[in-house]
């Protein structure tokens, strides 16, 4: 919902984007979520006119409307949302100029959970916000 809504709503002042679909077509093609995807679209991007309606409906086509600056984390082994949707914003908020930081997890799964990384995700979020709520 954070790539959606800050493409959408400029009311933010920071966002913190964490294994974030942002592409639909990719989530249907590379995740292990495409039954799911296939069934709230009423079917494949491949079959009929519904690829439309998964580019349309996916936070990356508004990425240009992007303003907020965005940390962006990510897992390297996650399944259910793959890295790459991660570097398609990145790279989109980038080409755009807006402040985005990306950081992956060297990790499988869909958030990482042990006592090293978590503390670091934490941090990673914080600093974050402090920066872009409160300054330098």
């Amino acid at each position: 919902m954070t790539s959606w809504l800050t493409g959408h709503y400029h009311i933010w002042k920071a966002a913190v984007a964490g294994a974030a679909v942002n592409d639909f077509v990719h989530e249907y093609a590379l995740s292990d979520n495409n039954v799911t995807m296939r069934y709230a679209f009423g079917g494949s991007p491949w079959s009929g006119k519904l690829l439309k309606a998964y580019q349309e409906q996916s936070p990356i086509a508004y990425a240009q409307s992007i303003t907020t600056p965005t940390l962006i984390l990510s897992d390297t082994g996650d399944a259910r949302v793959p890295i790459t949707q991660s570097y398609l914003m990145y790279h989109a908020l980038k080409d755009n100029g807006v402040p985005v930081q990306f950081f992956a997890y060297p990790v499988d799964g869909h958030f990482p959970s042990d006592p090293v990384r978590l503390p670091d995700v934490y941090r990673r979020w914080l600093e974050w916000m402090d920066r872009y709520l409160h300054g330098p």
